[in-house]
């Protein structure tokens, strides 16, 4: 007998969810408005939470609360934890998922290209997280997911500033999980590194490499599977770690690449 679909599968998840405890806790999603942020976005309202949806673009899907914002600044990230306590008066979670990707050879790179991606993808987490953590650090609890890739752990031709980014993400998240620990908060901060995923930065990558109908196939290839990971698949791993269910899972990676990494 097969099992269920990949439908039903999904339905059972959400329905897993709300049990797990998501109902009406406060979540701040950053690069909310497309990609796997705004599917974060999707299923923890399903699961019942108080969705913050944080994007430099502006937001039209439903949440709790919405703020247009630079998440590489740090007087708009005071500003939105400042407006995120006062309206819903605590943080459950922070799922920092806003990433840039500027490909090319190092030696064709510009420097201002390398440090938009540590800009973007390291400083934007480190505001986020040092803003966040005083008030998970008061509440004694609270769950950071912080978004690298398998960029952070294997490395790619012509993606080095995303590769440092992402490897500079993965280690910041075990640091301050064990400056969280000696807090003694209960607060955990993890890391999700997912493969190549279908999102509408692989357009992105696509077009920076010339635009070839080829290269989306050449990138396929690489992968165990000759696919892209499911965006629901990242997704499924970020509420894992955001739930109770994870309790002891702190300072880790979780590697969302169906065999990439194993090759």
């Amino acid at each position: 007998m097969s099992g269920p679909s990949i439908f039903n599968r999904r339905e059972l998840m959400e329905q897993s969810n709300t049990a797990s405890g998501f109902q009406d806790l406060a979540i701040i999603v950053t690069g909310a408005a497309s990609g796997i942020g705004a599917a974060i976005v999707d299923r923890l309202q399903g699961a019942g939470a108080n969705v913050v949806a944080l994007d430099r673009m502006a937001l039209s899907a439903p949440a709790a609360l919405s703020i247009q914002m630079d998440v590489t600044s740090e007087d708009e990230w005071i500003a939105a934890v400042k407006q995120v306590s006062k309206q819903l008066g605590r943080i459950d979670g922070l799922v920092n998922c806003a990433g840039v990707i500027r490909m090319g050879a190092i030696t064709d790179l510009p420097a201002e290209e390398f440090r938009l991606s540590m800009q973007v993808n390291v400083e934007g987490p480190f505001l986020a997280m040092k803003h966040v953590l005083p008030v998970m650090y008061n509440q004694a609890c609270g769950s950071i997911v912080n978004i690298s890739s398998t960029a952070g752990i294997a490395g790619a031709p012509g993606a080095a500033g995303y590769c440092a980014s992402k490897g500079a993400i993965r280690m910041m998240s075990k640091a301050v999980a064990l400056e969280a620990i000696a807090n003694k908060s209960n607060v955990r901060i993890n890391s999700v590194h997912p493969a190549m995923t279908e999102t509408p930065m692989v357009k992105d990558i696509v077009r920076q490499l010339g635009g070839d109908d080829n290269i989306e196939e050449q990138m396929r290839a690489l992968q165990p599977s000759g696919n892209f990971i499911p965006v629901e698949a990242v997704v499924d791993a970020i509420l894992f770690l955001l739930s109770d269910a994870s309790q002891f899972v702190n300072g880790t990676e979780l590697i969302v690449d169906n065999g990439f990494t194993a090759q």
